[in-house]
């Protein structure tokens, strides 16, 4: 298998980009890679590093997209920023089976669908990362802000499609999903959600029903689907509610004498805990929905986040991944034209 890797994007500059593909190759005998990048920033960085030299390419790229430009026109005007002759190489090669980035998250989605493509039958991409819920488990939230605007087969759709990404990384054989709403019962939710609901469920995947916000963090679902405005208020949340009750928690504890020796005592749960919910060893959120593999890597990923989207790619393409989803989106398409012809006769 072969990827190419954006060297440019990470808060922390290329050197954990650099890292991150080397320790990816060290883990796996089987992984080629092409690195894309400033030349004379990733060459003395290679230099320094152990790795099989015979399964890692260099390809000179000085430009780069930063967040603050338009996604759109920087892919259009950049041709030759990291991430757009990433792009162009995922096109253009068939050896190569996805791109990883850790770049903007808009241009990178942007890159995809308007220079790698969207599998046959996809009406919209999605973005869905995986949270952590402890225990070994994680959570897909799709969409997670693609697509702000939805209409309800885009819904749909996205749950095929995370349900599948499930399959691939966790190895769940059949995820539950579930819709976001305000409350479980069937008729709960906005015009969205109740004209989803009969279309989810008829898409052959393991639909539970609704599902309130509150539940998210159970272990009851594998996938939740929702459009990309709730799914980003909502990963947001849960991401800045973890960071209240870890500083909560270390200002209690430093007020009294007690609560620090009680913690002295609590040092290896609170260490556990810390690595069940730490999203550096996740890998990064799996752009949904297009002909190759995308992954894109937190923006302030370390060495090892870097690596792990890697991995995570590694395995979506060793499940079969892209090839799952393009049947099932194609089997659903068909059910519903076969649908809507009979609807259509019986009139």
């Amino acid at each position: 298998m072969k990827f190419v890797v954006d060297a440019f994007g990470a808060d922390k500059g290329e050197e954990v980009v650099v890292r991150g593909c080397v320790d990816a190759l060290n883990l796996k005998s089987d992984l080629e890679l092409i690195l894309v990048g400033n030349t004379d920033i990733v060459e003395p960085l290679l230099a320094a590093c152990a790795y099989d030299k015979s399964r890692l390419e260099v390809i000179d790229a000085k430009d780069t997209i930063t967040n603050n430009e338009s996604p759109t026109v920087a892919i259009k005007t950049k041709k030759q920023s990291s991430m757009v002759v990433a792009c162009d190489i995922c096109r253009e090669r068939d050896d190569v089976d996805g791109i990883i980035s850790a770049g903007s998250t808009g241009a990178l989605l942007t890159g995809a669908i308007f220079k790698i493509g969207r599998l046959p039958g996809v009406l919209r991409p999605a973005l869905s990362p995986l949270v952590p819920i402890g225990n070994g488990r994680y959570l897909a939230i799709c969409d997670s802000g693609a697509n702000m605007d939805c209409r309800p087969e885009y819904l749909a759709q996205f749950a095929i499609m995370a349900s599948s990404l499930m399959k691939a990384v966790a190895g769940i054989e059949n995820p539950k999903v579930a819709l976001v709403s305000v409350g479980e019962e069937d008729k709960k939710g906005n015009e969205l959600t109740h004209a989803a609901f009969p279309l989810v469920k008829a898409t052959g995947v393991n639909f539970v029903g609704n599902m309130e916000a509150r539940y998210a963090l159970t272990g009851d679902y594998d996938v939740i689907v929702c459009d990309g405005f709730v799914g980003n208020v909502l990963l947001k949340t849960i991401e800045g509610t973890a960071l209240y009750v870890m500083r909560s928690l270390k200002r209690e504890i430093m007020q009294s004498k007690k609560a620090k020796i009680g913690a002295f005592f609590m040092k290896g749960a609170f260490s556990k805990l810390k690595n069940q919910m730490d999203y550096q060893k996740v890998g990064g959120a799996c752009f949904l929905g297009i002909k190759k593999i995308v992954v894109k890597a937190h923006g302030s990923s370390s060495a090892e986040a870097v690596c792990a989207s890697i991995i995570t790619a590694c395995k979506l393409k060793e499940k079969k991944y892209i090839e799952e989803t393009a049947s099932n989106i194609m089997a659903y398409k068909k059910s519903q034209q076969a649908a809507a012809q009979s609807e259509a006769v019986a009139e």
